[in-house]
């Protein structure tokens, strides 16, 4: 969140003194004084390379964050992933109505990003009807709930793959998160998402 801090300045009175003969009056050189307030926007700026490790303690707030786009959703420019050093580390942004559409021309370019960190919790419960839906074949719903928690890679379908493969590494992926979730000791796993609000391209 971009933490917005007011200060607030003020001139001192002058007051003058009394003469034997008059009442208190003020001195001619008095000057009323006037409250200035200075907006001073303090921003919350994320190192990509340590977006993992740091991103729980901006859950709910907004950021800057820069990375390169590596792949943008072809279903509609929903969503871009975005990395720094390690390609495999991505950072997910999701396309709202502020921001506008992300498209495949942005992919290979270096943006500074401006949103708001979401975090979504996967337990075992959402587990079972993700994998209820894809052995329902409702393919866009579980596809649409891999871009939204970044775990789908931003892999589309291509046509050497046929439905019964999808479908099955689809269900290999709910598995692996269920080991996750059991190893990690907790009753769910965070995945966290960035709402862009701007992005703006870097030019080097």
């Amino acid at each position: 969140m971009i933490k917005r801090i007011l200060v607030i300045t003020g001139f001192a009175f002058l007051v003058a003194s009394c003469s034997n003969n008059t009442e208190n009056a003020p001195d001619a050189n008095t000057t009323d004084s006037t409250a200035v307030a200075e907006e001073i926007v303090v921003e919350n700026i994320v190192d990509i390379n340590k977006f993992e490790d740091k991103v729980g303690e901006f859950a709910g707030q907004e950021i800057i964050i820069e990375g390169t786009c590596v792949h943008t959703c072809k279903h509609g420019g929903g969503k871009m992933h975005i990395v720094g050093d390690n390609p495999e580390n991505r950072v997910v942004i999701i396309a709202t109505d502020e921001s506008g559409k992300f498209d495949a021309e942005m992919e290979g370019i270096k943006y500074k990003v401006s949103g708001k960190v979401v975090e979504t919790r996967i337990d075992s419960i959402y587990l079972a009807n993700m994998e209820a839906e894809i052995l329902a074949g409702k393919e866009n719903d579980e596809k649409e709930i891999a871009h939204n928690h970044g775990l789908g890679h931003g892999h589309e379908n291509n046509n050497d793959t046929s439905e019964a493969e999808e479908k099955e590494m689809k269900l290999m992926h709910v598995d692996n998160m269920r080991k996750e979730l059991a190893e990690s000791g907790k009753d769910h796993l965070s995945f966290y998402n960035v709402e862009c609000i701007s992005f703006k391209e870097i030019k080097e």
